[in-house]
């Protein structure tokens, strides 16, 4: 596994803003798991438990509003953006063009995260990789719930 990267204090403390919105705004019963305090990950907590597992699960929305669910590297930069490379043909690709909405979720021995957000291809990133083209996708992140595996 690749060391995790040094994150902005600018983006760890974007993450963190983003972070006690999402608790602040949740509903009572995401609130009651992904808000409380003590249960909550910092946003530096997040980043390493995110930058830990590279693999997580991405959901777009298919073309009748159903769920597509797809696993895919997302990794956050060291700026803080959200990015991932897809291959240029996938259906997520074809998702994301209609209706840019993701969730990407992970879990790490018990840690768990949620991501939503609006994805968005980063034009002039086409490269080809094992045989197909390829783009780079930023995620612009609009929530993020991530608590801590021990909970009392």
């Amino acid at each position: 596994m690749p060391d995790a990267p040094t994150w902005s204090d600018d983006a760890v403390e974007r993450l963190g803003e983003i972070l006690d919105r999402s608790a602040s705004t949740a509903t009572p019963e995401v609130g009651r798991v992904f808000a409380r305090p003590d249960w909550r990950l910092s946003s530096r907590e997040f980043l390493e438990m995110w930058s830990a597992q590279r693999w997580c699960t991405i959901a777009s929305v298919g073309p009748q509003g159903q769920p597509h669910i797809a696993v895919i590297h997302a990794d956050f930069q060291p700026d803080g953006r959200l990015t991932m490379r897809m291959f240029t043909n996938a259906v997520r690709a074809s998702d994301i063009a209609r209706n840019n909405r993701v969730a990407l979720s992970k879990n790490l021995d018990g840690a768990v995260a949620t991501v939503y957000g609006r994805a968005h291809v980063v034009p002039g990133t086409e490269r080809a990789l094992h045989d197909a083209e390829t783009v780079e996708v930023e995620v612009e992140v609009r929530r993020i719930y991530a608590m801590k595996p021990v909970r009392d």
